[in-house]
């Protein structure tokens, strides 16, 4: 618009852009033409009025189309005789309805109400020119929409389409509810965050407090002084329990330990006894420490704790540490029916298949167990660790505090080809025996493989790895057979192993 800032007749560019005219037709016949150009020279000539660029306006041909229609109204109401003046105006309208002539502006059809059926068009600005054009045309008397071709309306919003004829929400919006949450709402939502926050904070310190508590208090500490020591008398209680014998000792434990060195070497078998004794009114099992001082650590502190902690109707319970010198050792409950161990070799015992089936089931609850806590694996699970209460219930022991259990450096380790080094690794693992460095703590997939071993040993209860009659491995020999042959044997001795529960 001239006389404007720039910025203005932009922002208004901008707004006519979604703008859309419906204007009469302007008829682009001959005599609109000569009409129009008729009336711009009597505007010029007696008016002294020009009309520069602009067009006429349609208006001005309506208005002569008006006039004609008049005329012939007036013409047809004029009587047959002369002299007679026809006052009524009602019928001089009326002749105006229905009419149909050829006026400048084109066809003029009125219809019965007296209303023109007329012509529109349809102007859109070009985004490019800035000027309203026409692109499309619709005429009244047929009712027909007509484009005007290689022209297209340019809709708002980058549209390629109209607008749906009803909003997406609506003209109130009822169609689109507000989703958003009212102020009290969010207030609501922040505050309960707030709190579960400090909620989930406030547990999570105070179970950290808590725990550094339990660690300081050192639940697990014995003093020497509070144990009362059982003497020892050599008696195989132990070996005896489950047999028919009245004069069993009640005080002591006895496993086996093989203690011959290989062919060469001598040696005999012998009988340990784990001494016990009694510690707040309980019978404990007393287990001494290879090692004469002990370090703790904090990570042997909460090792400890959870050892502590763990009870398992399938596990020794751990009642705590002694870490007196010269007094280290840890104390167990005590079992007084002895280890599988003892009762698989004991001829006297007879193990029916319930038997059997309740053993291996005890071990698998307390295996299962075992690896579902924090201590994760026992990493020395042999038959001579499964041991039984007086309530005939095995039980496993010997798990975690694998760094109080290994000697500390500098005292002698065994003999690695003593027969009892070896006889020891026939739980254990391949894999982990390959390994030069093997996990104190084993692994959950080791601790399967020993079970398997034990599984064997229960169910032929000829001790581990027993490979038939023919064949007289010792323990050592068998650890260098190819891995393969080892497991055939092995698992061709489970798979004949229901004949012996006929």
């Amino acid at each position: 618009m001239e006389g404007d800032t720039e910025e203005r007749n932009e922002k208004a560019r901008k707004a006519y852009q979604a703008l859309l005219t419906v204007t009469a037709r302007t008829p682009d016949n001959e005599e609109y033409l000569n009409f129009s150009r008729e009336v711009k020279s009597l505007a010029l000539s007696k008016y002294n009025f020009t009309f520069g660029n602009s067009s006429l306006s349609t208006f001005v041909a309506a208005f002569y189309d008006a006039v004609f229609l008049y005329a012939l109204a007036l013409k047809e109401s004029l009587p047959e005789q002369p002299g007679e003046i026809n006052l009524d105006g009602g019928n001089l309208t009326k002749r105006m309805w229905g009419k149909s002539f050829k006026g400048i502006t084109g066809d003029v059809n009125i219809d019965e109400n007296g209303d023109r059926i007329a012509d529109y068009s349809l102007l859109d600005m070009d985004p490019e020119t800035s000027k309203f054009e026409i692109v499309a045309n619709y005429y009244g008397a047929n009712k027909t929409l007509e484009y005007v071709p290689g022209k297209r309306i340019h809709w708002s919003g980058g549209r390629l389409e109209p607008p749906p004829d009803t909003p997406k929400c609506g003209y109130d919006g009822s169609l689109c509810p507000d989703k958003t949450l009212p102020g009290y709402a969010i207030l609501s939502i922040v505050l309960s965050s707030i709190v579960v926050g400090l909620v989930v904070a406030s547990v999570i310190i105070y179970r950290h407090y808590k725990l550094e508590v339990e660690i300081a208090s050192m639940s697990w500490k014995v003093h020497w002084e509070d144990v009362i020591v059982v003497p020892i008398g050599r008696t195989r209680g132990s070996m005896h329990s489950l047999a028919p014998n009245k004069q069993r000792g009640s005080q002591l434990t006895v496993y086996w330990d093989d203690d011959i060195s290989l062919p060469g070497g001598g040696g005999v078998d012998r009988n340990v006894y784990i001494p016990t004794g009694i510690y707040k009114n309980s019978k404990v099992a007393i287990k001494p420490l290879p090692r004469t001082k002990v370090e703790t650590s904090r990570p042997l502190l909460l090792e400890l704790k959870r050892m502590k902690d763990l009870q398992h109707d399938h596990l020794v319970r751990f009642y705590g540490a002694c870490v007196e010198p010269p007094h280290c050792c840890l104390l167990t409950e005590y079992c007084p029916k002895g280890s599988l161990q003892d009762i698989l070799e004991n001829d006297q015992i007879k193990l029916d298949r319930v038997f059997r089936g309740s053993l291996i089931h005890d071990i698998v609850r307390g295996m299962a167990y075992l690896h579902a806590s924090e201590v994760k694996s026992h990493g020395n699970l042999k038959s001579s660790n499964c041991v039984v209460d007086s309530r005939f219930v095995l039980k496993i022991t010997d798990f975690g505090l694998h760094e109080l259990r290994k000697p500390s450096p500098g005292d002698s380790d065994e003999d690695k080809d003593s027969y009892a080094h070896w006889k020891k690794q026939l739980w254990t693992a391949p894999e982990l025996l390959r390994m030069e460095r093997p996990p104190p703590e084993g692994t959950q997939k080791g601790d399967v493989y020993s079970f398997a071993i034990i599984v064997h040993e229960i169910v032929v209860r000829q001790g581990p790895f027993y490979l038939g009659e023919d064949t007289n491995y010792t323990p050592r020999v068998a650890y260098y057979i190819p891995y393969h042959d080892v497991a055939f044997y092995a698992i061709r001795s489970i798979y004949y192993a229901p004949m012996i529960f006929i």
